[in-house]
């Protein structure tokens, strides 16, 4: 045991040096025993062996940061790194189980990671109390593309290993940063051929993962990249099949993606730019015509919510409502379905939003839904508020609590004051209220005599959950009123809307933000709302 630590300790110090003194130590006569001593600490079974894992010490996560301090300046360590892999391949391959896989796939990540850390450190970094490689030792545009050729491979394989999907494509996530180019085009390919494979539904949400974590760097333009723009909207379109109840991981895996990519992106028409513009690159003229399918795609989208919805009010699938496990799958795709929505909404046309405004108040209006699906279309009410509170109030409120009073007028209020079971439409325009009252602090000012008119008919209830319902409403309108919160999280503080003459949407999609030039908006209670 003690000679299994100094070994490890003895490689984290041999790494931390030369990390720290990249170019000035001459590793070249060692280079061959060092990937040695690699290979063994993997561990792998040999023939009928197996090896110990006491025997030889696991310093994988420990080595990458060694290798990657080695490449460059004519070294051979990518030689020897390539070897390596190559040796190793078949044991990457998913059907190869056993507690090695671990080690080989940390050990892409490792190589991956510390080489984005590398470049960064190169090329941007201005270190003070950090130390700055020497220039000629410094990684070339050659390098990193060989870098990424080397380890790609990998990556892929290990994209379909079920017990580290997430580790595969975290490392697909910091080689397209390096080369997207080389790793974007690769996995969209396997995505598409993932869709119509029903012998193995694993490859769907191991692509939707990996495609997850590599959303910026798809919609994102860069001098150097921004073909990976042209896939967005296909990818939205052939994701939506993923919401499906009966396979509540795809449908996690789907919606965890389209909640990631409609952050970085608007969903904006700009197809007009082609005959506004006369600066459009033939890439940006393919993307602007391709946005026109934004509008189908928000049809479908709420579509298969809509449907997904109704199943849930079923009475078979209330009846499943007590196990645990379904009931943390529903607070996952109802605060998924929030946040996609309130991406959807506060990045989008007013076209877009007037749409989606038209069917989520269609739909909701004159329903009443079963307590698990209510939870969800509470869910798009509130991305609706917080998206844009004003013209969804506009709508919403005056209806809603028209509703409300309506059914209390053609109501004995006695009997809606003693009865314990309460009445299950006006409990759901509760909630709707509820979720209302959640909008800025600003925007509730204007309709404060009927929301207080709904509390004061309301209060005296006795069925807990029209009780606890208007108790929610009480405390939602509380904290829009008297907290301190951002309203504006969009991509852009530029006018969104046509005509595209000053701005171009698909610019701004997927870029990084100056934190200097942030221009933050909150909300600060005035006077109207404190008093």
């Amino acid at each position: 045991m003690l000679r299994e630590l100094m070994r490890l300790y003895l490689c984290v110090l041999l790494s931390s040096v030369a990390w720290h003194n990249i170019g000035h130590i001459h590793w070249e006569p060692w280079i061959p025993q060092i990937f040695t001593h690699i290979l063994r600490s993997f561990s792998l079974p040999i023939g009928k062996m197996q090896m110990s894992l006491e025997e030889y010490n696991p310093i994988v996560s420990t080595s990458t940061k060694w290798i990657i301090a080695m490449i460059g300046h004519g070294s051979s360590c990518l030689q020897y790194l390539r070897d390596l892999l190559i040796a190793v391949k078949n044991f990457y391959h998913p059907s190869n189980t056993g507690a090695f896989q671990k080690d080989l796939v940390e050990f892409i990540l490792g190589l991956a990671q510390n080489f984005v850390d590398r470049v960064h450190l190169e090329r941007t970094s201005r270190p003070v109390w950090f130390f700055a490689p020497l220039e000629s030792y410094r990684l070339t545009e050659q390098d990193i593309t060989d870098f990424v050729n080397c380890v790609k491979d990998y990556a892929f394989i290990s994209i379909f290993n079920k017990d580290y999907t997430e580790e595969a494509a975290k490392t697909c996530k910091y080689l397209s940063i390096l080369r997207p180019e080389l790793i974007i085009p690769s996995i969209v390919e396997k995505h598409f051929s993932s869709i119509d494979s029903m012998t193995e539904p694993h490859r769907f949400t191991s692509i939707m993962t990996c495609l997850t974590h590599i959303a910026r760097q798809i919609v994102q333009q860069t001098s150097a990249y921004s073909q990976g723009q042209i896939y967005v909207l296909p990818l939205l379109m052939s994701a939506l099949p993923g919401i499906d109840l009966n396979d509540l991981e795809k449908t996690s895996v789907t919606l965890e993606f389209l909640d990631t990519i409609l952050m970085l992106i608007t969903c904006i028409d700009c197809s007009s730019a082609v005959n506004i513009r006369n600066d459009l690159t033939e890439i940006e003229k393919e993307v602007c015509l391709s946005t026109s399918n934004f509008d189908d795609f928000i049809v479908e989208f709420l579509k298969r919510i809509f449907q997904m919805i109704d199943v849930l009010s079923t009475d078979m699938s209330d009846a499943v409502t007590s196990n645990a496990d379904v009931d943390i799958d529903d607070i996952m795709i109802n605060w998924k379905l929030t946040t996609i929505t309130f991406n959807i909404v506060q990045q989008c046309s007013s076209k877009i939003f007037h749409k989606i405004r038209e069917k989520v108040i269609d739909f909701v209006s004159g329903v009443c839904l079963s307590s698990r699906a209510r939870d969800i279309v509470s869910g798009l009410v509130e991305g609706l508020v917080k998206g844009n509170p004003v013209e969804t109030l506009k709508y919403l409120m005056p209806k809603t609590c028209e509703s409300i009073e309506k059914i209390l007028n053609h109501s004995e209020s006695t009997i809606l004051l003693t009865d314990h079971k309460g009445d299950i439409e006006l409990t759901w325009y509760l909630i709707l209220f509820a979720e209302l009252v959640h909008a800025r602090g600003d925007a509730l000012i204007i309709y404060k005599s009927m929301i207080m008119s709904v509390f004061r008919q309301c209060i005296h209830f006795i069925n807990k959950n029209s009780y606890e319902t208007i108790a929610h409403a009480v405390e939602h309108l509380l904290e829009s009123l008297t907290h301190v919160y951002p309203i504006d999280y969009r991509l852009t503080v530029e006018n969104i809307d046509e005509p595209f003459v000053d701005f171009l949407p698909i610019r701004a999609w997927g870029q990084y933000v100056d934190f200097n030039k942030l221009q933050v908006q909150f909300h600060i209670p005035n006077e109207d709302e404190i008093d």
